[in-house]
Parts: structure tokens; C-alpha cells; sequence
């Protein structure tokens, strides 16, 4: 019988399969046979916009605690504490309320996040320069070599990276870790929150096969629904169908969901992997109808897209503009520009053509902007329109206006149209 490697959690000794570790006596102990030769791992941060507000209050600490906006808004994310009485994200807040009268709600707070983020980014470049960030509480990263750069394998490092966040930030993670993304992300929502999961070569099958359908990335709602018709609930289920029926119903997503279902995920991790999309929403406190007061929410929509497009020194091509309706119901157009562009004046003249043509439809309860099509600034080059001196002077201006606010705050000037 093989004797399966383990680790302490807290004072990072290595020693074979114990209840505790024989150094400090903690009983976090992390142990696995295959512990020491997976390299593939995904981090993600425990109840992340929570965490940190609790962090910075400790009055919050032992108190249910939703991040969220007004009785219109929605919930952004929520502490455990609140999750046990039902509480999840992207559910209204008035529902949110009623299930949880107690809880204390605050407006998010984006600027920090994203600050604390980027902490915790430096963290993990600092293990392997293989770090792909999905959004900002959670990365993906490929440890191969780090035995090599570090002296240390990629549990161990990864433990220590666990503990340095919990000491300094007062911030817990999760990890999983395994030979692959689809693994190691299944794994590290496992056991939360502080949780470390390791899923094998040799069990992953086993470890997987009765998980639900929509353990599987891009196994939603509809597509749930369709498999459950079917009578398949279970990815064992989906492995029974084999490869040629998979492809044969579901198209070129079957081979996808067959090789996902036997555990095997081939997509590399990429460092800096542009994102597919950056986009932002306003649910408001009462229905819009107004358009002079849909044209204020569009432009604060707009400079926010603009201002995490700059940030990332990224613009795009396609804007697409979403309306919900009082009734729910949802309307999204969608313009393609020659060029791509960036800068939040471009934004709010594309996408008030869209709205304008929808205004018909209000009164609106939400409304959202996205920017898609996305390239690298550097691939563009230069953003000016070509000899266009007005465009020069709005660009000149824009980008004055941002320096001011990096200067002394973001609400330190503003246009007209912002009031």
C-alpha cells in the first residue's frame, strides 16, 4: 500500500499520514498520494467583497453581511454567515432581506477590491509567471517548475501563499489542485471556504462520476433541462453515452462535455489572457421612464466600462446595450465599430443610438453596458480617428479629466451630464 504525502496547513512540515502534525499538533493536515506531482491549480478567494469589508470592520465580523445596492438592487455576494439563511448572489435585495432580517447591507466598493486584488495577484506571480486571472477573486496557475525555480512543490507553495493572505489580509482562499483546469477548479469549490482539495490522476473518475451535470462548465439552466429529459443528471451518465451520441445531439459542444466527463480538460492555462468581455450594470431604485434620466445612468455606465478599459489598457469593437423591463423581460442590442475604441464619450454616443431606439419600451428596472471584441491596446496603436481634430480635442479632454480624477479623486470633475 502506498503511503499517501502529507502536509501541515499551518506550520508547513512534510511527514507521512498522520491525524495531526507531529510538529506543531494542528489538525489541518493536508494529505494525498499523488500530493506532490499535481501541478495545476485554481485559487479562488472565500466570499471575496465580504471578506474584505469584514476585514476592515470588525464589527462585521460575527454579523450576516450582504454586499449589494437599495432595495431595487440585487446581491453582489454575501458572507457564509448569511449563505446559511438562504441568502445567495445575484438574488434580489428585498428577498435577501426576508430571509435574512438581520443582515447588514453595504454598497460594494469596487475601487478596493480591485486594490486588494491585485495584492493578491503580485502574491501569486511572485510563485510562477503561469497565472491566468478569471475575475478579480479567482485565478487559475501552472506550478510546473516550481520544484525546480523554488525548491518547493506546488502544495507546499501554495499552502505558504494560503497562510501569507490569511496573515496579511486577514483574507481566506481556497485551493484546488490536480492535473488539470476543469479538475482544479472543481475542486477548489469543494469543502469552502479555507478549504484545500487535491482530485488525482488515478480517482478522478471515481471522484467525479457522481457530481452533477451542471458541475461541468457551460452545463447551464437550459441546457440541464435538456440532458434531464434525457434522464442524465449525473456525469457517469453522460460517460455512458458515449463519445459518438454525445456529438451526434449536442454538436461540436458533445465532444467537450465527453472529455470533461472522463475528467480530461486540455485548454492551457494562459498568464494575461485577455478577457472575452468588461461590462457593468445599474439596477435602479424605481423604474426609469425619463430619458433625460436614462441618459444620466447610460454615461456613468459608460465612463465605468471606460475607466476599467483604460485601466487594462484594452479597448473593443462591439458595445451592447441591456434593458430589463418592469416586467423582467430583457432587450439587448448590440453595434459593431471599423474601429476599436475606448474612450467613455465613444461609449455613450454608440450606445445612445441604442437606447434611443428601445425608449419606447420603459419604463426600465435595470440597465447594462458591455464592451466585447476586446484587443490589446498595443495592438491597435494609436486610438486617434485619423486627422479628425474634433475627435482629438474630446480625446485631449477625456483623457485630462482622468488624470485630474487619478489626482484628486474621482469626484473631483465631471461633465455636465453627470447630474
Amino acid at each position: 500500500m502506498i503511503q499517501k504525502q502529507a502536509l501541515c496547513r499551518d506550520c508547513f512540515a512534510r511527514f507521512c499520514e498522520e491525524k495531526q502534525c507531529p510538529t506543531c499538533y494542528s489538525p489541518r493536515i493536508l494529505y494525498h498520494k499523488e500530493l506532490f506531482g499535481l501541478n495545476i491549480a485554481h485559487v479562488d478567494c472565500d466570499a471575496f467583497y465580504a471578506s474584505i469589508e469584514k476585514s476592515k470592520n470588525e464589527e462585521l465580523v460575527d454579523k450576516p453581511l450582504i454586499v449589494g445596492g437599495g432595495n431595487r438592487g440585487i446581491v453582489t455576494t454575501c458572507c457564509y454567515i448569511a449563505r446559511i439563511s438562504g441568502v445567495k448572489s445575484a438574488m434580489p435585495i428585498y428577498i435577501a432581506k426576508k430571509l435574512c432580517p438581520r443582515a447588514i447591507i453595504v454598497p460594494p466598493r469596487m475601487g478596493l477590491y480591485r486594490k486588494i486584488s491585485k495584492l493578491i495577484y503580485s502574491k501569486m506571480t511572485r510563485l510562477t509567471p503561469m497565472v491566468e486571472t478569471i475575475a478579480l477573486d479567482e485565478a487559475y496557475l501552472d506550478l510546473s517548475g516550481t520544484k525546480q525555480l523554488h525548491g518547493k512543490t506546488p502544495a507546499e507553495l501554495l499552502i505558504e501563499l494560503a497562510k501569507e493572505i490569511e496573515n496579511e489580509l486577514n483574507l481566506s482562499i481556497s485551493i484546488g489542485l490536480s492535473e488539470n483546469r476543469f479538475l482544479a477548479k472543481l475542486a477548489s469549490s469543494l469543502n469552502k471556504p479555507r478549504a484545500f482539495t487535491v482530485i488525482g490522476k488515478e480517482e478522478k473518475l471515481d471522484f467525479i462520476k457522481n457530481l452533477p451535470v451542471t458541475s461541468i462548465p457551460g452545463v447551464g439552466p437550459k441546457l440541464s433541462k435538456k440532458l434531464k429529459k434525457n434522464s442524465i443528471e449525473k456525469i457517469s451518465q453522460l460517460v455512458a453515452l458515449g463519445q459518438n451520441r454525445l456529438e451526434k445531439q449536442y454538436g461540436t459542444y458533445g465532444k467537450t462535455l465527453w472529455n470533461l466527463a472522463r475528467g480530461e480538460d486540455s485548454k492551457i492555462i494562459e498568464p494575461n489572457s485577455i478577457r472575452k468581455s468588461i461590462s457593468k450594470e445599474i439596477t435602479f431604485e424605481a423604474d426609469l421612464t425619463k430619458e433625460t434620466d436614462l441618459k444620466r445612468a447610460l454615461w456613468l455606465l459608460s465612463e465605468k466600462v471606460s475607466e476599467e478599459l483604460k485601466s487594462k489598457r484594452i479597448c473593443g469593437r462591439t458595445i451592447t446595450l441591456k434593458l430589463k423591463r418592469s416586467n423582467f423581460r430583457v432587450v439587448s442590442m448590440s453595434y459593431t465599430a471599423d474601429q476599436p475604441f475606448k474612450l467613455a464619450e465613444d461609449l455613450y454616443q454608440s450606445s445612445l443610438a441604442l437606447l434611443l431606439k428601445k425608449l419606447f419600451l420603459a419604463p426600465f428596472r435595470l440597465l447594462g453596458l458591455s464592451m466585447s471584441k476586446l484587443i490589446l491596446e498595443k495592438e491597435e496603436g494609436e486610438l486617434e480617428k485619423s486627422f479628425d481634430t474634433t475627435y482629438m480635442k474630446i480625446q485631449k479632454t477625456e483623457l485630462a479629466m482622468d488624470k485630474i480624477r487619478s489626482k484628486f479623486g474621482k469626484k473631483s470633475i465631471a461633465k455636465g451630464r453627470s447630474f
